[in-house]
């Protein structure tokens, strides 16, 4: 027997209790959301390019005003205008040189007007910088997104914990009003805040935050009549906390993740549709810029000047394209199941 003992070798963990050891470290909601996050690199630069974008439209309000963006020399117009973008390098489309547009003959605008300046965008048909204009813009539009989804996110998260926590009859009436006003037509909306208040930036926020707290609202009810149901918040309730506590402590935070796809899917869905009010005249009132505004402006002198309509168009695709990518990569972050379905 003990001969048999000798030929066996103990083989693996000698000591028993460093297998119950955990290795791996534990990580929050927030850190293996942030991990998965890292791991979609599309997300991950869209992210950095909001991030850009946000701070670049934040400081570029003390080195570019809204009056130097919209002012002009009515002696000068012939002079300035319609000049082609001018980087200063040998660039096909952006050397400063353009073809006329009753011929096929390729000009230099600014040796032809004696302009040293060089314009990287060009100008439009009075003179003025199209990229000072574009940089207001881009700060108009994203200022009226967030704002109107700042307000959006306020109504639709209060609306929705109070109409799920209630339930009953206050749940109902509550969700009927919903429906009526999302029967209401957002351009109907627009055009009699604008009648009363007058088109502006004003009134753009307030008609894009009183039609799409909506969706939020009923993503919110939903998420909360099943956390209601969970042993924590039962438990919260039986220790004699309040509801605004609940709400506060246990219910809000646990759809946090949720929220915030949303915010990110309503961002770019603001900006459009600033964009289209803006287009068809009842946006910003001019001569203030807005991308949409910028778009509508030009969109006459996209045969003889495309690049008048194609930057601002490019900048209004790529904004909006970012918020969406980093929408989906967020969501595949807060919930893996969602990528894997």
């Amino acid at each position: 027997m003990t001969k048999m003992n000798e030929a066996f070798a103990v083989v693996g963990i000698l000591n028993q209790h460093a297998g119950e050891n955990i290795n791996k470290p534990t990580l929050s909601f927030w850190q293996d959301a942030w991990r998965r996050l890292k791991k979609n690199k599309v997300a991950v630069v869209s992210m950095w390019l909001l991030i850009g974008m946000l701070l670049f439209a934040m400081v570029s309000s003390f080195f570019v005003s809204q009056n130097q963006a919209n002012a002009f020399n009515t002696n000068e117009v012939t002079r300035y205008k319609n000049l082609p973008p001018n980087i200063g390098l040998p660039i096909p489309g952006w050397n400063g040189q353009s073809k006329q547009p009753v011929s096929s003959d390729t000009t230099n605008p600014y040796e032809q007007n004696d302009v040293s300046q060089h314009y990287l965008f060009g100008t439009d048909t009075l003179g003025r910088s199209i990229a000072k204009r574009v940089i207001v813009g881009l700060r108009i539009s994203l200022l009226v997104a967030i704002a109107a989804t700042f307000i959006d996110l306020l109504i639709g998260v209060s609306y929705g914990v109070f109409s799920a926590w209630r339930g009953g009859w206050v749940d109902m009436v509550m969700q009927r009003i919903i429906e009526i006003i999302s029967s209401i037509p957002n351009l109907v909306v627009v055009t009699m805040l604008a009648l009363v208040l007058g088109s502006g930036v004003t009134s753009i926020i307030i008609a894009i935050a009183l039609t799409n707290w909506v969706n939020m609202a009923r993503l919110v009810r939903s998420m909360t009549l099943s956390l209601k149901e969970q042993d924590f918040v039962l438990a919260a309730q039986n220790l004699g906390e309040s509801p605004v506590k609940i709400a506060l402590k246990h219910l809000i935070p646990n759809m946090t993740g949720t929220i915030i796809v949303q915010i990110m899917m309503t961002v770019p869905s603001a900006i459009i549709f600033e964009a289209v009010l803006s287009a068809i005249g009842l946006g910003v009132k001019p001569p203030t810029a807005s991308l949409g505004s910028l778009i509508s402006d030009a969109q006459n002198m996209l045969q003889f000047y495309p690049y008048q309509i194609l930057i601002p168009s490019a900048i209004l695709v790529i904004v909006s394209l970012a918020f969406i990518l980093l929408g989906d990569g967020l969501r595949d972050a807060f919930d893996p199941r969602s990528s894997e379905e």
